[in-house]
């Protein structure tokens, strides 16, 4: 895949990020995507994943405009 380097809004700088997300207090984790629908929660509180593969997401972020263009890619 091609990194976005202009902003398609207006044409700034893009810069390569991560959004985070918290789970609990004292974590934080790199936002995942997982195709599918979202399945009901394990006993202890987890979502199935069902075999499916989360793939981290790559945030780009445009220095002018603050515009946010996100990509999830299949590790190789």
């Amino acid at each position: 895949m091609t990194q976005p380097t202009t902003c398609p809004k207006c044409n700034g700088s893009m810069e390569p990020g991560l959004m985070l997300d918290r789970k609990d207090w004292a974590t934080e984790l790199q936002v995942r995507w997982v195709g599918g629908e979202p399945t009901p929660k394990t006993f202890f509180g987890n979502m199935s994943l069902k075999g499916r593969e989360p793939m981290p997401v790559t945030t780009y972020r445009c220095e002018g405009c603050g515009y946010l263009e996100s990509f999830a890619i299949r590790a190789s």
